[in-house]
């Protein structure tokens, strides 16, 4: 998007003739600023309301057609009238046009983010601010969005900066790329307006069309990230890009012109309607809205009531298309932070009232923060527009990182360590000597953001392998290779990788090796592989084998999530002992490896799955988030036990299948953080979990000497 309420034109195509064409001769296209209308108000209304328009992302897509039609409208003028284009004028103007607001709405939100959002997402939020400030945003969303760690995570109040993120790219690159042609044709020399319009028709014809394939290929391989990634957006640039060459200052006009405009805007809108955050996008889908937007821009008439430029050119349409930019930059934190600060957030009349409230912000900051200073003599000079803006950069990310540090060290201290006898667990094992494990006035140990940045700081960040990552990576802990008097292998998920801190320490104490085989959503089981199986069917085939025939390895641990896919059968017999409960194939197929393992003499531990908090409230916000939000009374976020009891469980149910086999071991957790009823969010002092299924390393430390014990049979009857 951009912040310009006028529209320079390029220079009209030259043609034989102007029948079923109007030139204009305007350098104002009053129906440009009602399309961004238009846009903005697509993408506030889906931020809104995802629910009823779950395609109104699609805005997005129509301001980088606009962007690429104007941007090289500008571009062509110069070039075609100097031979050449002056970079650092271009962008000082980018700079005075863009960065008053973006730099605004930045540091209002680092401000309000302390102020407002609980502590676990300051530093989040304080790594996105300065990655907006820098115009990187999307390629760190594009990052998280394949981090397993990370995709549980809340939106930020400035991860719309994305598209920003994209634009700015765009405005860095086009212009370099457009000169680096006119060096390379000599269309410099010549001078001529009809060789830099050939000139730049090639070039953006070639990076469209490759930049098209990538989208649609990049798209099939990863959704997830080729929605935030640059290549995959710039054809939609380059289509603007080209109208604004082949078409100048002119457009169809006429019935049937009038009618493409129209059906433009019906492109757009069920683009809008019709998609949804399945969709994958951009690829294909996004010909729909960028096609849509093109037809409206080169085809329209301005007859009162049928043109639709008639329309887009009202002044209830222009007024928000001169505000666009300004609302697309304030409307998101505004739908971030209402809901901490309201209960009636959700409420469709408060939403109303926060968009009549974005839209007069809007109006208030673009009138007297962008229109001024873009203005202003200082920033004119190139080198003023430069300065100005490193300095506007660093106040930024300074203004971040101090608000975030001094709200930090008004935590209070407290005297609780992990070495308190009444810290984790022990409050719970021990209430005659600890009392109520929920009472006191110890504090919390580690706070709520600490324990929240265990999900992307890993105790053992080396030890688990990717969704996809091909064999089984292999990770050792415990003792050392020389000391050590065999091997425990941990087999499972995420779920099990959660356990490591206890293990190896575990492990260490009995002189044993830890060969470690988790990996990301990965529920270990058995089933038949063929040449379309992934990488987790793969490993898991290839991890059974080899613990199985590994005489090292004399203890197999098997931890998983209790929330999984379902799987089909596991193609081989099970010579399962006699039981009352009625398997289904996915049961046998995660039930097969530890047939495999006992059968092969190996000691098998099944830990059962751990409590899935805050399912049934139907709240987003995580378990060190409420806390967070509630740490004067934190049993608001404990949760009913049997609430947390989700899907079938099956390891916990293998108790009652294999509960009477000897070399079976089957090692409980609800207890270890919940009674009878409750599961506790926080328990002497330590916040339970990371998330809301992972526990925390801390909690998971403090519950070490239970696990050994229960542990104990499985290592002991190896020896």
């Amino acid at each position: 998007m951009t912040a310009s309420s006028t529209t320079p034109q390029a220079t009209p195509a030259p043609t034989p003739s102007m029948s079923g064409r109007s030139r204009r001769g305007s350098r104002f296209q009053p129906e440009i600023q009602g399309l961004r209308a238009l846009a903005v108000l697509l993408v506030v209304a889906y931020h809104f309301w995802p629910e009823r328009l779950p395609g109104g992302y699609v805005g997005v897509d129509v301001f980088f057609v606009i962007s690429g039609y104007l941007i090289t409208a500008h571009l062509f003028k110069e070039a075609a009238r100097t031979g050449t284009l002056k970079l650092g004028q271009f962008w000082a103007r980018r700079i005075r046009r863009l960065l008053p607001l973006s730099l605004l709405v930045l540091l209002v939100t680092a401000v309000t983010a302390v102020l407002v959002l609980p502590s676990t997402a300051w530093q989040s939020t304080l790594r996105q601010i300065v990655a907006s400030t820098l115009y990187v945003q999307n390629w760190i969303l594009a990052a998280d969005s394949v981090e397993y760690s990370k995709l549980d995570e809340q939106a930020t109040a400035v991860q719309h900066f994305w598209s920003l993120s994209v634009e700015e790219q765009f405005y860095v690159l086009w212009p370099l790329l457009l000169v680096l042609a006119l060096l390379v044709t000599r269309a410099r020399v010549a001078r001529t307006p009809q060789a830099v319009r050939t000139t730049f028709i090639a070039v953006l014809s070639v990076l469209g069309v490759a930049s098209f394939v990538f989208s649609v290929w990049y798209t099939g391989q990863d959704p997830a990230q080729a929605y935030f990634v640059t290549p995959t957006r710039i054809w939609e640039f380059a289509l603007g890009a080209l109208l604004a060459l082949v078409m100048g200052s002119s457009q169809f006009t006429g019935r049937l012109a009038d009618l493409l405009g129209w059906l433009g805007l019906a492109m757009i809108l069920s683009s809008a309607w019709f998609y949804s955050e399945t969709t994958a996008f951009p690829g294909w889908a996004a010909l729909l809205p960028t096609v849509g937007t093109v037809l409206i821009l080169m085809c329209g008439g301005r007859g009162a009531g049928t043109g639709i430029h008639w329309w887009l050119s009202r002044r209830p349409a222009t007024a928000v298309g001169d505000w666009s930019y300004a609302i697309y930059l304030w409307h998101w934190p505004v739908v971030i932070f209402s809901p901490y600060l309201s209960d009636e957030a959700d409420r469709w009349y408060v939403k109303g009232l926060l968009i009549l409230a974005v839209i007069g912000l809007s109006a208030f900051s673009t009138r007297y923060v962008e229109t001024p200073l873009r203005r202003a003599r200082l920033l004119r000079p190139t080198w003023g527009s430069l300065v100005a803006a490193a300095a506007g950069m660093a106040l930024v990310i300074s203004t971040a990182h101090v608000a975030v540090a001094a709200v930090e060290r008004g935590f209070a201290d407290t005297e609780l360590s992990e070495d308190h006898p009444c810290y984790g667990y022990a409050a719970l094992a021990n209430p005659d000597q600890c009392g109520d494990p929920l009472e006191g006035d110890l504090g919390l140990m580690p706070n709520p953001a600490q324990v929240t940045a265990q999900n992307s700081e890993p105790a053992y960040p080396d030890c688990q392998a990717e969704t996809d990552a091909e064999g089984i990576p292999e990770c050792w802990l415990g003792a050392g290779a020389s000391a050590a008097e065999g091997t425990i292998a941990v087999v499972g998920d995420s779920h099990a990788t959660m356990w490591l801190p206890a293990l190896d320490e575990i492990a260490q104490e009995h002189h044993k090796r830890l060969l470690v085989l988790t990996r990301s959503a990965c529920t270990p089981r058995a089933g038949e592989i063929d040449e379309d199986s992934g990488e987790c069917a793969r490993a898991n085939a290839e991890i059974v084998e080899k613990l199985a025939q590994d005489e090292d390895v004399e203890t197999v641990v098997i931890a998983a999530s209790q929330m999984h896919s379902s799987f089909g059968d596991p193609g081989t017999d099970l010579d399962l002992p006699a039981h009352d409960i009625e398997l289904t194939d996915t049961a046998r197929a995660m039930y097969a490896p530890i047939d495999a393992w006992l059968e092969a003499g190996k000691e098998v531990a099944v830990f059962g799955e751990v409590p899935r908090m805050n399912k049934e409230s139907q709240e987003e916000q995580t378990l060190p988030e409420c806390v967070a939000l509630h740490e004067d009374d934190v049993t608001a976020c404990d949760d009913d036990l049997e609430d947390t009891r989700v899907g079938d469980r099956w390891l916990t149910r293998s108790d009652e299948v294999f509960g009477g086999v000897e070399n079976f071991h089957f090692v409980p957790t609800e207890d270890l953080l919940c009674d009878e009823v409750t599961c506790h969010a926080v328990l002497g002092g330590a916040i339970t979990f990371r998330d809301n299924s992972h526990l925390s390393e801390n909690f998971v430390r403090s519950v070490t000497d239970e696990i050994g014990q229960r542990l104990e049979d499985a290592i002991l009857s190896a020896d």
